[in-house]
């Protein structure tokens, strides 16, 4: 005897045969498509205008630099050899 979620698991549902629940709910199907792509649109907005504002409110004025963040170095610039390919 199968246990009643193993049967709740093999189960499909079947596409409605009557013409017209066919239409309805291929309209409900659409309009659901329609207000996720629409919620994800104003979610992405939202996120966009809230980065936005706090990027502007927190920007801290601009100090000037002090010489304790400026390291001094000396370089030597290596010249590019060239390798030949006879061998």
């Amino acid at each position: 005897m199968r246990s009643i979620f193993h049967r709740l698991l093999l189960t499909r549902p079947n596409k409605p045969r009557n013409p017209v629940l066919k239409a309805v709910f291929s309209v409900l199907g659409l309009f659901f498509l329609f207000g996720v792509c629409v919620f994800a649109i104003f979610v992405g907005v939202f996120m966009l205008v809230a980065s936005f504002l706090l990027k502007r409110l927190g920007k801290k004025p601009a100090t000037a630099r002090s010489d304790a963040d400026v390291l001094n170095a000396e370089y030597t610039v290596i010249e590019k050899s060239t390798i030949s390919l006879s061998r």
